[in-house]
């Protein structure tokens, strides 16, 4: 496995920035983060996990309930999602619809070639395998939703909800993996960030199934 990068050095200096200049309150009313003034940032939810974000330390911490620091090493693609999250998400509410990737604008022409849906690690795992798809998705939090063999739907921010979906397969069709969004998704996060949190889910969901 490659070593991951160090985000405190591979993030533009641009997204800690733009959320530095924002009001706290703004952030929080259209995020649902809860500001946290001893530190200077922000408290959010983010796969029903606490984490800490500092903008004048450049860091992003995992803590628990009682605020103590948790040793987590942490991808690039997690820092950017949850930056621009931070910075772009409005104040809308869900619409419990579910859309897939190629509902979106631009999302059929994006999320090709290199840019496909990060998905295929996931299909090598559980092809065979519905129920350990289901109990992977509830260890990251998710909860059933009948969809395909198995599904599963995952708060990966307080708006930001994503569904996975698994079809097993037969004699005549290959097993499949669909990740769908709730239809606002567009109003919280571009297309280039989605693809980072799709992938970045289904690498945790490769590592729960490893534990």
């Amino acid at each position: 496995m490659q070593e991951e990068a160090n985000p405190k050095t591979t993030i533009d200096p641009f997204y800690w920035n733009k959320l530095s200049q924002l009001h706290p309150t703004d952030v929080c009313n259209r995020t649902e983060a809860i500001y946290h003034p001893g530190r200077e940032g922000f408290l959010l939810p983010v796969y029903n996990l606490r984490y800490l974000i500092l903008p004048k330390e450049k860091e992003i911490l995992r803590i628990d309930w009682n605020d103590k620091p948790i040793q987590e090493a942490l991808h690039p693609y997690f820092y950017l999602m949850v930056l621009v999250y931070l910075t772009e998400a409005k104040d809308i509410k869900s619409t419990h619809t579910w859309i897939s990737e190629k509902d979106l604008k631009g999302g059929s022409t994006f999320f090709r070639g290199p840019h496909r849906l990060e998905v295929e690690g996931l299909i090598n795992l559980f092809r065979k395998d519905p129920e350990a798809f289901l109990k992977t998705g509830k260890k990251l939090g998710g909860s059933e939703i009948l969809f395909g063999d198995k599904g599963f739907a995952l708060d990966v921010f307080p708006k930001v909800f994503l569904a996975y979906i698994l079809w097993k397969g037969d004699a005549e069709f290959p097993p499949k993996i669909s990740v769908l969004f709730d239809s606002t998704i567009e109003s919280h996060l571009p297309l280039d960030i989605l693809w980072c949190m799709v992938t970045e889910t289904s690498r945790r969901l490769a590592e729960h199934a490893s534990r």
